[in-house]
């Protein structure tokens, strides 16, 4: 399958199996992460913790304990390390899938059906860049969620509909070209259109009532959506 080419022969089915079937994952990147608020929440949801090397850092510094740690190891520290010496740590020495994209891989191999995504987005906007390509690279065989400091980013299969506000602010990117994208109750709706980068993104949208509509007949659409601020 696709994951296990991604990792060049690599298995995870040697691991331990200490974990139960259809659980929620949370994987903790090596970026900025969201308030503590949002990481408690995602935290209570989460039956599983993961590690991507360097995000043992910021797991660290939030206290919280992963279930694993895995990745090349090139970026967590060794105090971290001896911090978390009771922790399984996974040294995977692959340099062609990021230490996320071997997280993911883990959550699909595992059969964990959806995952939460925290510390992706850093100062490195290659790094940030290829985070998002993880929608198009797995997003058919798990759900992600990606989490930031301001929103919720998704991947559309096809057709949502959105329970909103009126005013609020929903941002549709395309990773492809995507065509068919038909949308319902916002103040720029779209009718079987196409959407591209650098030809015509879904930037800043606005809902006019609720519930909001969007569908896709073909190509990677993501849909970002603003944390809640009351």
């Amino acid at each position: 399958m696709h994951f296990f080419r991604l990792l060049n022969g690599i298995t995870f089915w040697e691991l331990p199996q200490i974990y139960k079937k259809q659980m929620n994952a949370l994987i903790i990147a090596n970026g900025i992460l969201p308030s503590k608020k949002t990481i408690n929440n995602l935290k209570r949801a989460a039956d599983i913790i993961i590690c991507a090397d360097g995000g043992a850092n910021g797991a660290r510094k939030n206290a919280l304990k992963p279930d694993i740690i895995l990745g090349d190891f090139d970026s967590i520290t060794p105090a971290t390390k001896k911090y978390f010496v009771n922790v399984p740590q996974i040294l995977i020495e692959n340099q062609n899938s990021t230490d996320l994209e071997k997280a993911i891989c883990f959550c699909i191999v595992k059969k964990i059906p959806s995952v939460a995504i925290i510390g992706v987005i850093g100062d490195r906007i290659d790094h940030s860049t290829g985070s998002l390509g993880c929608f198009k690279k797995f997003g058919h065989l798990i759900e992600i969620t990606i989490v930031d400091t301001v929103g919720v980013l998704t991947q559309i299969h096809k057709y949502v509909k959105l329970k909103t506000k009126k005013g609020e602010k929903i941002s549709l990117i395309p990773l492809e070209r995507c065509t068919g994208v038909t949308t319902k109750n916002l103040k720029y709706n779209l009718n079987n259109d196409a959407l591209e980068l650098g030809v015509r993104e879904g930037i800043s949208n606005e809902a006019t009532s609720s519930p909001v509509s969007i569908s896709v007949k073909k190509g990677t659409l993501l849909l970002y959506r603003f944390h809640s601020t009351t």
